[in-house]
């Protein structure tokens, strides 16, 4: 049965519920785990090609180099942009899956499987970064107009007079940057829940961009405020919870009369393995501080002293410390895929009073009807044909 939708703002604050979902937070634990691995590889190559060596690189970042583009070659940094793009990439193709997901639940299916989902992000999601590359390179191309433009303005005499005559087109080629520039950030808002839905291609995801920009700006905005709220609220409770169990696992484990300084120990040693910037902690301190989890992310400069059996294990538990890193972040990222698809649904249903629950539905039903007249008239020609050949015969 199809979810009971209000079609307005009341329906956007049900993505911290609809997001918290065992099966969305799986698919984007599985995101930043892939992403995180090749985003890693990735920038090891580009500090590699920068002078750097093995020992340097793990010393300073461990698993997960942060980019150091002030002490990085051309070729280095250039490997590192391709890091974050493919990062970048890995991520919008899984929030297609989560889309999916989200679409068939709220048309229903509750049991919508991983496996499909993912089959269906990695085969049809290619408009959800082919469409914001698209609006990249018309911004590129207007841009080469602009230099174009100024150098042949540095023409003596007649680039004045030329520069003059091509004012007004060149002013509204600058209007015209900034509106795809809107349209990009759209897009990247918006575009995973557009192939979630539709299944559009590039030409459509980039019709159904230009349309929300055009119609919905407002309603767009508002909708996006109201998730960012909805995902800093629910993420923080998710991560305060998440926070409060690592402590009680401390707090037992740690105890005295059981593991004490052992625990603490591995704990330390787990610590050491997570790379989680400085800079970054300091910047969300105020969230690490409500959430009360600035202490787990604490991480030793060195390697605590241990066997070689409570260092296997400790580099064991630094891994499953990821993980847990990555589920806390795989909630707010479910929250912001599934807001962004009910909140395409409901401006859907406002700038084209078109349900998109209900059209998929009538849609696969033609589809059947037609599949099957096409079978029943295939199958009555082979009748006849074989009904012909025995009165031949």
């Amino acid at each position: 049965m199809a979810v009971k939708m209000h079609f307005n703002w009341k329906d956007i604050p049900r993505a911290a519920r609809f997001g918290f979902s065992a099966k969305k937070i799986g698919v984007m634990v599985e995101a930043l785990f892939v992403s995180s691995i090749a985003y890693a590889v990735l920038s090891y190559i580009s500090l590699l090609a920068s002078g750097w060596n093995i020992k340097e690189i793990w010393q300073a970042f461990r698993f997960i180099p942060t980019p150091q583009f002030s002490e990085l070659t051309r070729l280095g940094g250039l490997i590192q942009y391709v890091a974050i793009f493919v990062f970048l990439v890995i991520m919008m193709f899984y929030g297609v899956a989560v889309s999916k997901i989200t679409f068939e639940q709220l048309k229903g299916n509750e049991f919508y499987e991983i496996s499909k989902a993912r089959k269906f992000a990695f085969k049809e999601g290619r408009a959800v970064v082919f469409a914001p590359i698209t609006i990249l390179l018309i911004i590129g191309a207007i841009l080469l107009m602009g230099v174009i433009l100024g150098l042949i303005g540095k023409i003596p005499y007649l680039g004045e007079i030329f520069l003059l005559l091509s004012s007004v087109p060149a002013f509204f080629g600058v209007l015209l940057i900034v509106y795809l520039a809107a349209a990009f950030v759209v897009s990247l808002f918006i575009s995973a829940a557009i192939v979630g839905s539709t299944k559009s291609d590039t030409f459509d995801t980039l019709f159904e961009v230009f349309s929300v920009l055009n119609e919905q700006n407002w309603r767009f905005l508002i909708y996006e405020l109201l998730l960012w709220a909805v995902m800093i609220v629910a993420g923080a409770i998710w991560v305060f919870a998440i926070g409060r169990a690592l402590y009680i696992a401390h707090a037992v484990l740690g105890a005295s009369w059981l593991m004490g300084d052992k625990y603490v120990t591995l704990e330390r040693i787990a610590h050491y393995y997570l790379s989680v910037p400085d800079g970054l902690v300091n910047s969300l301190r105020p969230f690490f501080n409500v959430t009360m989890t600035t202490p787990i992310l604490y991480r030793p400069y060195s390697l605590p002293d241990a066997n070689i059996v409570m260092q296997i294990v400790g580099f064991l538990f630094g891994i499953l410390l990821y993980a847990i890193v990555f589920m806390a972040l795989g909630y707010m990222l479910s929250i912001f895929w599934v807001g962004n698809t009910i909140s395409y649904v409901v401006i859907t249903k406002k700038k084209d009073d078109l349900n998109l629950l209900e059209q998929k539905e009538e849609e696969f039903e033609i589809e059947e009807t037609i599949t099957s007249e096409e079978t029943s008239t295939e199958t009555t020609e082979e009748k006849q044909q074989e009904e012909t050949k025995e009165n031949e015969g």
